[in-house]
């Protein structure tokens, strides 16, 4: 299945606010949940009653039969637009997982100048000054980030895949040393995705 593509504001969005986005997803699929199960309930015991027979006659009778109908169809509408809407929020929560899992990907120098703008709210001008780079090295470094994210995001990779690649990258780069990394004969992750492609 090919994977939706992600804008810069989707990956900014979710930077700066992981935590708390995930948590209100989760929140709001289990809510929701909880009403689907009440309106299947809710189902069940209409089916249960429809062919009961009523106590009025004539008139009467089929004016309580069409209004008994009519709650019924409306029953059965809320509960399909409950499981569309939950199934909207489970591709929210995958998204926001998997630009995270992304986010952990990235070359180190790449994740520290997003870390700083997005996860810490720190001002450019600061985070410029504490990791000691120009205006331009520092929008280079930010803008290759978000590209590389956004590459990585649409590979055909699974979440588990990029996180177990990713850990490897990190212990490869804790042995050999970051000077050593481009001449190790094994590929990362980050060469596998990027072969061809040029970036900071």
């Amino acid at each position: 299945m090919k994977k939706k593509e992600i804008g810069e504001k989707d990956i900014i969005r979710c930077l700066s606010n992981y935590e708390n986005l995930l948590r209100d997803v989760r929140e709001r699929i289990q809510y929701l949940y909880t009403s689907v199960a009440t309106t299947n309930d809710v189902l069940e015991s209409l089916q249960m009653h429809s062919g009961a027979s009523g106590t009025f006659s004539g008139k009467k009778e089929k004016d309580l039969s069409d209004v008994w109908e009519t709650y019924q169809e409306n029953e059965k509408q809320y509960a399909v637009f409950l499981n569309s809407y939950i199934t909207g929020l489970v591709e929210e929560e995958e998204e926001l997982k998997r630009i995270w899992i992304c986010f952990q990907c990235l070359p180190h120098i790449q994740r520290f100048v997003l870390k700083a703008l997005y996860v810490e709210h720190k001002a450019w001008k600061m985070a410029k000054a504490e990791l000691r780079m120009s205006h331009t090295t520092f929008s280079n470094y930010r803008t290759a980030a978000i590209k590389n994210i956004q590459n990585l995001y649409r590979s055909p990779m699974s979440d588990l895949q990029l996180l177990k690649c990713s850990r490897a990258d990190m212990a490869k780069k804790v042995n050999l040393g970051e000077n050593l990394k481009r001449k190790t004969s094994q590929m990362s992750l980050w060469d596998l995705e990027n072969k061809g492609d040029t970036h900071v």
